[in-house]
Formats: structure tokens, sequence, C-alpha cells
């Protein structure tokens, strides 16, 4: 080791150097906030986790594991949560969710799609706000069911007729990102209205088909458009959709056109709408996708299921060639296709439903018990209602004052006797039924007049009974129970017909002539005045007490002074009136400039 002169001993400058930096870094290491060490912490971990979930060994032990409890027995919960460990790592599961499996329990973190809550909700009215939340539970479905395309592909729904307003998804958004104030409204041009709670705008070029047919349909308030595989394949064939399914003969009558690209001409969209007819829902655009409309967004759903399911039959049918299938006549198709859009109220009772509002409702049920929050209004909430006829059971009926009727019974059996009972059905029939006439004498004005009043006679001792001799004696059973609302009814329709009037009617504003005034003149009044006097009010419509309090004013009806004038005289009238107002506004505004002048020096 070397020596320094002054005998020290002189160390090795590389371990000095590393001594230093081991130093620095555990000062280093102290002087980290709290919420750094945190997160480096966390990333070690999650590094481990990673090294030993991306290990070949792991994925083999998990799928042995799942595979050997789906052969044996139940699935319990344990299992389950083996199933979605497997769906999230393993990289050759697919991403979908099928609906079925909403139906279990667990999952991951849920976007929900009612999220318009608080002071967000004041800006759209009711209507606008179920709709929003109906319409992003139809693109979770999409999503759910695996037709969408990433973030293309679009659905529309009108908000009302008088605006021509829309609402689009987001371009940009993935289908299972939509919610209810996400959705962008705009007009028939695709210009937007409402933003909604993203920054992204709208696909222009995917919205003309919409547009030209929301514009040429206002029958339609709902269009889906997309292009799964299945359907595009069918959109290739030169047959077209078979009616080999129930599902294909459900859609009915199906329109076609030749796929031309992106719908921006005026030419194109025009062909577009005349392909899909005045009535037809559902149109297949070749080598493309297809188009499903709806009077509702229930409709447009159920039609676009319908298509799908029937694609995909056709697709995995057309292998054997198109001619073995069987392929049913018009006639049966006709039949069938009206019994298939029949019998949706056979089986719901006394509620009509529209086409696809109940399946529409049963997987609304299914996204609400899966934590979507989708703000759907239920029209038959799965609520079992209690029949008050019968007798209610102690376990039925909660712990409360109108349960407890036996109990006092059993403790009053007096209070509850028949006897008792009977004496208070009768008690009203004793009472006070003699009265008084008397003269009474009206306040409040010089003139009083007598009128008659009845009053109880409080001389009587004892009541007077009242002999009854059958129940309906104050209410006669024989009657019409309706005569009550049908006097009310004639009564309206005469006041409507003008039949019955509420008396003296003033034809002041009746634009009379001085002829018919004449006639009403005042018998008392001299001839040569020219002053008609007619009463203005009528003591018909005063209170019967109040009558002689009131005063009747009168009216002066006139001859129009302009009669004896022409034309040539009324019109240099009126300029003589516009002179005579320029020359006051000249005057008031020449006194405004001398007090601001004033005010100035």
């Amino acid at each position: 080791m070397p020596i320094a002169t002054n005998g020290a001993h002189i160390g090795s400058p590389v371990k000095n150097q590393s001594y230093n930096q081991d130093v620095d870094d555990d000062r280093r290491e102290l002087d980290r906030p709290a919420d750094v060490v945190e997160d480096m912490r966390q990333m070690g971990q999650r590094q481990r986790v990673k090294t030993i979930l991306n290990s070949r060994e792991f994925r083999d032990e998990l799928e042995a594991i799942i595979t050997d409890a789906l052969k044996h027995g139940p699935h319990p919960a344990s299992l389950i949560a083996l199933q979605q460990i497997s769906e999230l790592l393993l990289p050759h599961t697919s991403r979908w969710t099928t609906v079925s499996s909403l139906s279990r329990a667990g999952g991951s973190v849920i976007v929900p799609i009612n999220d318009i809550r608080g002071v967000d909700s004041q800006g759209y009215s009711k209507s606008e706000r179920l709709l929003r939340c109906k319409l992003a539970s139809l693109y979770r479905l999409v999503d759910l069911f695996g037709w969408s395309q990433g973030i293309y592909n679009h659905i529309t729904a009108r908000v009302n007729q008088e605006q021509e307003h829309f609402l689009i998804n987001p371009f940009g958004l993935m289908y299972h990102e939509v919610t209810g104030s996400s959705l962008v409204k705009v007009d028939i041009a695709g210009n937007v209205i409402d933003s909604g709670s993203t920054t992204y705008g709208i696909n222009r070029a995917g919205f003309t088909l919409h547009s030209a047919i929301h514009k040429a349909r206002p029958d339609i308030k709902c269009i889906i458009h997309l292009h799964t595989p299945a359907v595009a394949a069918v959109s290739a064939m030169k047959c077209g959709l078979l009616p080999l399914s129930q599902d294909a003969l459900f859609c009915g009558k199906i329109s076609y056109h030749d796929y031309r690209g992106i719908l921006i001409e005026d030419d194109v969209k025009k062909l577009l709408v005349e392909d899909l007819g005045p009535i037809n829902k559902v149109m297949i655009l070749r080598n493309h996708g297809f188009v499903a409309c709806g009077e509702t967004i229930e409709e447009a759903w159920k039609y676009a299921y319908n298509v799908i399911n029937a694609c995909e039959v056709q697709v995995r049918a057309a292998p054997i060639g198109i001619d073995q299938l069987y392929l049913p006549s018009s006639e049966q198709q006709k039949r069938i296709s009206d019994v298939l859009q029949g019998n949706l109220n056979e089986a719901t009772g006394d509620k009509k439903w529209k086409i696809g509002e109940l399946e529409f409702e049963s997987l609304m049920r299914i996204l609400d018990n899966a934590g979507f929050r989708t703000g759907y209004v239920y029209r038959q909430p799965l609520i079992r209602t209690i029949d008050k006829t019968t007798t209610f059971k102690d376990i039925e009926v909660p712990p409360a004052a109108s349960s407890a009727t036996t109990f006092v019974e059993q403790l009053l059996p007096e209070a509850y006797s028949p006897t008792r009972q009977a004496q208070r059905t009768t008690e009203w029939r004793n009472s006070p039924n003699a009265y008084l006439r008397q003269e009474v004498e009206e306040t409040g004005t010089p003139n009083p007049k007598k009128v008659t009043k009845w009053v109880p006679d409080t001389g009587l001792k004892h009541s007077t009974p009242i002999k009854i001799d059958t129940k309906h004696q104050f209410a006669p059973s024989n009657v019409d129970p309706k005569e009550l609302k049908s006097h009310q009814k004639q009564i309206k329709e005469d006041r409507f017909n003008e039949k019955v009037s509420a008396g003296y009617q003033s034809k002041l504003l009746d634009n009379g002539a001085w002829d018919d005034a004449t006639q009403t003149k005042d018998p008392h009044q001299p001839s040569t005045e020219a002053v008609i006097v007619v009463g203005a009010a009528s003591k018909g419509i005063i209170k019967r007490d109040q009558q002689n309090n009131a005063v009747v004013y009168k009216t002066y009806y006139a001859q129009n002074p302009f009669a004896h004038m022409d034309d040539q005289e009324i019109e240099k009238y009126k300029r003589e009136v516009e002179q005579n107002q320029m020359r006051e506004q000249a005057f008031k505004k020449n006194a405004l400039l001398d007090d601001i002048r004033k005010g100035i020096h």
C-alpha cells in the first residue's frame, strides 16, 4: 500500500470511488418522498407478478385446473374465479364477453351507462335523458354480442321530429366506452349541436347514410348500421338473404343496395333511399353490410338481431349448395311472417308490447344485474304483487297499528260486539232534523231585503227517529249510475253548441253597425242625442247576496267619427298626425340636448 510523506496510508482510488457512490445512493433513497418509495415498491411487485404469469408452467397448470373442474361437478365460486383469471390473462382467449356470461357474479370494473346525474341532468329533458341511456345500452349490447368493429359503424336515434336532432356515438370511442352523456347531438346536416362529455367529433362520412334515411323516412326513429362477417358474406351472394329460418322470415321483405363506396354524393343518397322504399325496414348493402331501421330502438334492435342470426344460418347451410336448400313458398313466407310478428302479446296479459320491447327489456335486466346501471324504465318490473283480498299471515304483515285489530277485539269485546256495530250505523239517522224558518235582513245596503234561512231548532230536547224501510231509501238502486256523468256531458255539449248561454252578452266587440245599435236605444233617451247608453254588466253574474250592493256602470256607444270622411280626408288626417308626432319628437330631442349642454357647462 502506498504511504504518504507524512506517514499516512493512501487508499485505492477505485475503492474510494465505489464507497462514495454507495453513500450517495443511500442518501438519495433516504431523501426520496414516501409516495415515490411506495410507487417503486409496487412497480417491483408488478414486475414479479408479471414474470410469474408469463411463465409457461403457470399457464399449463391453470389450464389443467380449469379443464378438470369443467369435466367434474358443478361450477363453484373458485371455478368461476379461475375462469375469469384465464379469460383475462391467457393470450388465446377472446376479449369479447358473451351476454349469457354477464349473469354470473364477478367481473372487472364496468363503466356505468347512466352517467347523467346531478347538474348534468338539467341540460336534458326527461325524454332525451331516457333516450340517451337506451341508445348507449344498445351500443353496449352490440359490443357484448361481438358485432362491433372497433370505433367504426354507427347507431343513430332521432331525438324529436320538430327540430330534426339526432344522437350518434363520438368517433373515437369504443362501443364499451359509450355512455349516455358521451353521445353527440347533431342536426340533419351533421352539424354538432351538443358535443356531449367527450372531446371527440363525429364521422361525417358515416353519418351521411343515416341522415339520408332519416330525412326520407320520418317514421324511422333508430337506424343500426353494422357489417359482421356473416352479413358481409351473405351480402356478397347473388341470391341475397334466403328465407331459410324464422329469423329471416321475421324480417319480411328485404331491400338491396349496390355498394358504391362512401355515401357523399347526392345521387348516391337518392338511390339509397329509393332502394330502401317507403315501407321496408331492413336493407342489405351489397359487399358491405346491412341497415336495420325501426320506429323504436327496440324494433331496430330486433331486426338487427334477426338479420345477423339469419345470415349465420345461411353461411353454415351454404356449403351444401343453394340448390339443396328447402325454401318455403311465398304464401307460406307471408303467413309465417304475420304469425311471428303477431304473437307478441299472447303471454303478456293486458300489456301491449311493440316489436322487440319484450326482448330488449330482458336484456336490460341482464345488464342491470351485471352492474351496468342502464337507467332503463321497465314496463314490467319483476315485483311480486300482493293480493289484498286474501288473509295475510303474520310473517307477511309488518308490525303496525292496523295489524293489531284481532288483539284489540280480544281485549275489548264489548266495543266490537254486533250490537255496538249496529248502533253505530244508526246513529247518523237519529240526528236532529227539526229546523226553523227565519227571515234575516241583508247587511251592507241602504235598502236591505229579507232573506229566508233555515236554522236548526235548538228548542227540541230529543231527536226524531226516522224509519228506514230499505237500505236504498236515500240512494235508490233502480237508477242509472251514470246519470250524473251523462247529464254533465249533455250540459257541456249544449254550451259548446251555444244552445245554453251564461246570460246577456255584450255586442260592443262584435263590430255592430250604427243601425243595430239604434235598435237597442233606451226609450227614455232623447232622440236628438247621438250617444246610446248600453248596459255593460249583468246582475246574473253577481252573487245573490251582493246583488243589491252592485253598481252597474254604463258605457257609451257613439258613432264612428270617421264614417263621413272619404279616403283622401283620412290620408290627410294621418299625415297631420304623423307631422305632429315628428314635431313632438324633435321638441323632446332639442330639450334633451339643451339639458346635456347645461350639464356640461
